[in-house]
């Protein structure tokens, strides 16, 4: 896998509700032990719903992803 950009984590911090950093950040952390193509799924799921709606995602809907 590529390196991710540098600014990846204020990107992110951009998108999640704020005061969820830590719990999103578990719950990214846990999507890297996925195989390849659970975490592609992941990620795709991941940029819809940023792509979607301006509303900061919340921990919950990534933990929806995971599944």
């Amino acid at each position: 896998m590529d390196q991710l950009p540098p600014d990846f984590a204020e990107a992110v911090a951009r998108v999640i509700e704020p005061g969820k950093e830590a719990a999103v950040a578990k719950i990214i952390e846990t999507a890297t032990l996925l195989d390849d193509e659970e975490l592609r799924i992941f990620l795709e799921k991941f940029a819809t719903r940023v792509r979607g709606s301006a509303k900061p995602v919340s921990p919950q809907e990534l933990v929806q992803f995971l599944h």
